[in-house]
């Protein structure tokens, strides 16, 4: 069972704590689903969002083609991406001109998934989609390695104690100033931010 961290910020001022996320948040998930059904059918993502924003997708590393068919598994790492500049973002980009001149690192669709059982995907937002869609995954909550956290607090913990208003800390609520100083166990702890 995972370690619960709620945090209740003044009003527009959850966009400060998305920098929790660059590294990557898991969430748990059915998995043995399409990449396409695992973001708009389990995610919430509208279609109009996924197919206008969400230009350039790498799953385990490997840039995806065809949502549709790539399939998620226990343990995937899902990167999402809008347009990236130049060459290399038009090459990686799905569906694009240039996606043939990386045919031998493009994911190739497999049926190893299970489907209908419960598992871990890592996501990794990036560039707009971090902006746009972080608020979002912290309001709903995420689970992130301990390390992240005490980190992002040691480093910047100081300078958002005036946005923090109020703190659950393993289901008690603690003073703000508080969280300076807690001692962060070695594992995955579900942060919501609200």
């Amino acid at each position: 069972m995972e370690v619960k961290l709620n945090i209740g910020v003044r009003e527009g001022r959850i966009s400060k704590f998305v920098v929790l996320l660059r590294s990557g948040f898991r969430v748990k998930a059915q998995v043995g689903c399409s990449v396409k059904d695992f973001l708009c059918g389990q995610l919430g993502l509208t279609t109009e969002y996924y197919e206008t924003r969400i230009l350039t997708l790498f799953l385990n590393s490997k840039p995806v083609d065809n949502p549709e068919t790539a399939q998620i598994h226990d343990g995937a790492t899902l990167a999402l991406s809008a347009a990236m500049p130049g060459l290399v973002g038009a090459t990686m980009r799905r569906g694009g001109h240039y996606g043939r001149m990386r045919g031998s690192i493009t994911h190739a669709d497999d049926n190893q998934a299970c489907a209908g059982s419960t598992g871990w995907v890592t996501l990794k937002l990036f560039n707009l989609i971090l902006k746009e869609l972080g608020p979002c995954f912290l309001n709903q909550g995420v689970s992130l390695d301990s390390k992240v956290l005490q980190d992002f607090f040691s480093e910047q913990g100081g300078d958002l104690l005036p946005d923090i208003q109020k703190i659950v800390w393993r289901d008690q609520e603690i003073d703000p100033k508080n969280i300076l100083s807690i001692a962060w166990p070695q594992e995955l702890i579900f942060l919501k931010i609200t």
